[in-house]
């Protein structure tokens, strides 16, 4: 079913249910900005902030006129020439407006959520045939999960069911947690259906339309052409089994590549002259167990295999099960970053899981009924998600740290230091400090840091040793020279009072020393410009 054949009724419908679900998402920042402390503010994250600290220091880059990045969390020297479109674009239009870089990142997620769902609905219509099909579908893509609600006792553990955990298996949290989750899952489902809009009708302009798509991809977020690439490649076998003659699947799919090919190259190119990006890569983010997998999405799993196979017969569903073996199948391959792949499985599963739901339904007559047992399942489908955000919200209003190293609220003193290092460090000068505040630097300030990330900083635990070591009162100061000297820090940040595990306060300024001089000192914060060094 094309756009056009959705009655302008039921697009009324589905773009407020759309706004509903991703203003929804906004409910818990507001209560994150409400709830801010004398001298405090909300910074802006719900879960792993670590990583959204990543992508604000990439558009802080691009906001300072930057179009090739570094990674800045990092000193190890670097070639530089990476660049991601994507938030190129964020950054500059942050500049152009004038808007905090936060601010335009949750324009940007909730555009691109609102967006995602669109699509998703206009994809499901070429199976859903019928009104209340698509809106059930609209509704469990973008508020289902699976039995994580019952594991409630194991909070931010990811020895448990994926939909208390990992954004990316599941929509809701795509939309609710990060750009980078929904405007690539946008384009996944984009390439798809105009490589399947291609192979049965034979229009080339949707082959060109999945090309572009997949040169974008490729670009913003490279993981995703792995289960992309295995999903047409599954679907084109499958094609070809059935009608060896037709080969317009295969022709779709070798012409989007070929539009593609330059970003892939490039990618390429970065990945094999750049050490630090492959190190990067090489952080393990490996699947867990197939167990918490399957919990993870349950009843979804459930109603999924009904709907194929009540659905066989009558509806073509070979694309939408090679879409969801191949998110499956790229989760265990011998890769680092196995769970990556998994991202927009939720999607062809929960298509079927309507079939399923419409056909265990289908025997009820009054349609009041119907829609009531449906909506029963819904629900049934959401608390985990419910769970996630309780959660959150509880780790904002105790300002704890559930994933990274800063907690949710940012003191006026932590700003303040950071806009001294913005105006005063350099862009080649590197600076030393506590993981708690190294984590915001690159995004706040575009200035380079010792080690602030688990997975940017190269050697990151070896490296919290050592700058560990460096903050303890028994270390010396030769030991403390030859260090700054070694890896050319030229800021070096103490907090005096204790703000990350395993960094206790200290006070280097009694000590006198003539290789750091006091810049700043200000509620416990002291930075020291680095003097009698080779970088100095």
């Amino acid at each position: 079913m094309d756009k056009t054949s959705i009655s302008r009724s039921e697009w009324k419908w589905v773009i407020w249910v759309s706004l509903a679900i991703v203003l929804g998402t906004m409910v818990p920042y507001a209560i994150g900005y409400a709830f801010a402390g004398p001298g405090y503010r909300f910074i802006g994250f719900m879960h792993n902030g670590d990583d959204m600290c990543v992508y604000l220091s990439w558009m802080r880059q691009a906001a300072d006129g930057y179009f090739f990045i570094r990674n800045l969390f990092t000193t190890e020297p670097q070639i530089g020439k990476g660049f991601n479109i994507f938030f190129y674009l964020l950054g500059r239009l942050a500049h152009f407006a004038h808007l905090p870089l936060i601010a335009m990142l949750h324009i940007a997620r909730v555009i691109s959520g609102f967006a995602l769902l669109l699509a998703i609905y206009i994809f499901s219509s070429t199976w859903l045939k019928d009104k209340f099909s698509r809106r059930l579908c609209l509704l469990i893509t973008g508020t289902s999960a699976g039995l994580g609600f019952l594991f409630v006792g194991v909070p931010h553990s990811t020895d448990a069911p994926v939909d208390l955990w990992q954004p990316e298996a599941i929509t809701f949290l795509s939309i609710y947690l990060s750009p980078l989750y929904t405007f690539p899952t946008l384009l996944m489902v984009g390439i798809i259906f105009w490589l399947y809009k291609f192979a049965t009708a034979g229009q080339w302009k949707y082959a060109i339309f999945a090309g572009v798509g997949l040169l974008l991809l490729s670009n913003i977020h490279t993981y995703d052409i792995i289960p992309l690439g295995l999903t047409w490649a599954l679907y084109s076998l499958l094609k070809l089994a059935l009608r060896p003659r037709n080969s317009r699947v295969l022709v779709g799919g070798a012409t989007a590549l070929l539009i593609a090919s330059p970003a892939i190259a490039y990618q390429a190119y970065f990945y094999l002259s750049e050490p630090v990006f492959r190190m990067r890569v090489a952080v393990p983010t490996t699947s867990p167990s197939i167990v918490w997998y399957i919990a993870g999405y349950g009843l979804l799993l459930v109603f999924a295999f009904i709907g194929v196979w009540q659905s066989r017969r009558n509806n073509d569903l070979s694309l939408l099960v090679c879409w969801c073996l191949a998110g499956f199948i790229a989760a265990y391959l011998p890769v680092t970053f196995q769970r990556k792949l998994i991202m927009g499985t939720h999607i062809p599963l929960s298509i079927l899981t309507t079939m399923g739901v419409t056909a265990v339904t289908s025997r009820i007559l009054q349609d009041k009924h119907r829609t009531l047992f449906s909506a029963l399942i819904l629900l049934a489908m959401v608390p985990s998600n419910m769970v996630v955000i309780a959660w959150n919200i509880g780790d904002i209003l105790q300002n704890q740290v559930p994933t990274g190293f800063h907690t949710p609220y940012i003191s006026e003193v932590e700003l303040n230091a950071l806009s001294f290092l913005r105006a005063h460090a350099k862009p080649d000068e590197a600076i030393l400090g506590p993981p708690s505040l190294s984590v915001l630097v690159p995004g706040f300030t575009g200035r380079t840091v010792y080690c602030g990330h688990w997975g940017e900083t190269v050697r990151f635990w070896e490296k919290l040793l050592e700058i560990g070591r460096f903050y303890v009162p028994d270390t010396s100061d030769d030991e403390r020279r030859m260090f700054l000297r070694k890896h050319r820090i030229s800021w070096v940040v103490e907090c005096r009072e204790e703000s990350s595990p395993g960094f206790k306060p200290v006070n280097l300024s009694e000590r006198k020393v003539d290789y750091l001089k006091p810049a700043f000192d200000q509620g416990g914060i002291v930075i020291y410009r680095v003097v009698n060094n080779e970088n100095a």
